[in-house]
Formats: C-alpha cells, sequence, structure tokens
C-alpha cells in the first residue's frame, strides 16, 4: 500500500483520535510499520477494525505485523478470515498463499486459491508461476511413488518351485514387471537347462537395464 498521502503522520494520527472509522487509519498503520513501532501499528488496527471490520487494507497490514512478530498462525488465521469473506483482494490472496505455503499446508487447497486469483487475473505472473511449480511437483511425486512401488514390489521374498517355472512364467513376471522374481526364475531356467546359453545372456542383461531404471 502506497504511505504516501496529502496527510503527515501528525494529521493521521489527529484524524484517528477523532474518528477511528475514518478511511486513512491503514495509512497511520503502515507509518507505525515502517517504523517498526509494531505495537502501535498493531493497536491502530485493531481499534480501526472494530468500526470498519470490512477494511481488506487494515487486514493485510495487520497481517504482516503478525508476521513481523513471528505470529505466523495469527497472520494465516486473519488472511484466511479475510479470504472467506468473499471480497476480492489479489494482496491478501497471494501473502495467504506465501503463509500457507510456510506452513505446509495443502497444496491442493491452495491451488483452489490461485485459481480464484487467475480466474480474476489470467495473466498474473505469481499465480502462472505457482501453477507451474506445482505442477512440477506433482509430476515428481508421480515419478517417486512409480519407483516405491517397482522397489516394494521387487524386494518381495519370491521363492521358485523349480518344478513349475518356465518361459511362460517368466515372461509373466518381466512384463508385470516383477524383475527379481523374474531374475529369480530365468535363473532356474538356466541351471535346470530349460533356456539356451545365449537368451539367458540377453534376458539377464535386460533385466539388469529395468532394474536399475
Amino acid at each position: 500500500m502506497q504511505t504516501d498521502s496529502l496527510y503527515t503522520k501528525i494529521e493521521l494520527e489527529n484524524l484517528f483520535a477523532k474518528d477511528f472509522s475514518h478511511p486513512t487509519f491503514p495509512q497511520l498503520a503502515e507509518i507505525y510499520l515502517r517504523e517498526n513501532d509494531l505495537n502501535r501499528a498493531r493497536k491502530v488496527c485493531q481499534v480501526g477494525l472494530r468500526v470498519t471490520p470490512n477494511n481488506i487494507e487494515a487486514h493485510y497490514i495487520l497481517a504482516k505485523i503478525e508476521l513481523l512478530d513471528h505470529n505466523i498462525a495469527k497472520a494465516e488465521k486473519i488472511l484466511k478470515d479475510s479470504y472467506s469473506n468473499n471480497v476480492f483482494s489479489e494482496k491478501i490472496i497471494k501473502l495467504l498463499v506465501e503463509v500457507r505455503d510456510e506452513l505446509s499446508r495443502s497444496k491442493n487447497e491452495t491451488k483452489k486459491i490461485i485459481d480464484e486469483l487467475l480466474n480474476s487475473i489470467p495473466d498474473d505472473a505469481y499465480a502462472n508461476k505457482w501453477i507451474h511449480n506445482y505442477n512440477q511437483s506433482i509430476k515428481k511425486n508421480v515419478v517417486k511413488k512409480n519407483k516405491e512401488e517397482k522397489s516394494s514390489y521387487n524386494n518381495i521374498r519370491f521363492k521358485v518351485n523349480k518344478n513349475l517355472v518356465s518361459i511362460t512364467f517368466y515372461h509373466i513376471l518381466k512384463n508385470q514387471k516383477y524383475y527379481m522374481q523374474a531374475t529369480s526364475v530365468l535363473d532356474v531356467l538356466y541351471d535346470s537347462k530349460k533356456i539356451k546359453y545365449n537368451l539367458y545372456k540377453i534376458e539377464k542383461k535386460a533385466l539388469a537395464q529395468l532394474l536399475n531404471q
């Protein structure tokens, strides 16, 4: 918010003293905030908001005050309450998103807030960058999950019944991506002379590559 105005600090203080609901009270709070006088800045916002509870600018400043005073949970509540009042504010939304990310809140829920910002300002750089990072994170999580799943079922203990192994059984395991188990079956097939050495060597190499992916 621009704090430069037609009023001096003393004039703003006088206006506030005469009328707590005067629309310039957020400017006074901002001045105190810039002077690092958090107590006075907070008091002005709190008093002004009792009279004009829907003043978006005051909510925004109050949230910044709480952040600077290391009360991030309080800042989140102020921003969340203001956002929930259905009065669109680009500044409130962006600060709320930053606070939620800092507190590791649900990304899916935060995306809903970003979507609202994009509905109003489709070309907003901040929102589009957030969405890009979100999509990249989703892709990384999918890859990580697939690797973990692959690792989990490849590490399952697997006993091979030598009397039941066959080339068909081997291919089923391989196609289902049970590469460790397929390797065990392949070894049994070779030991029992059910597969030729050249094919065994080719398949062994292929399984090793698949296991290293």
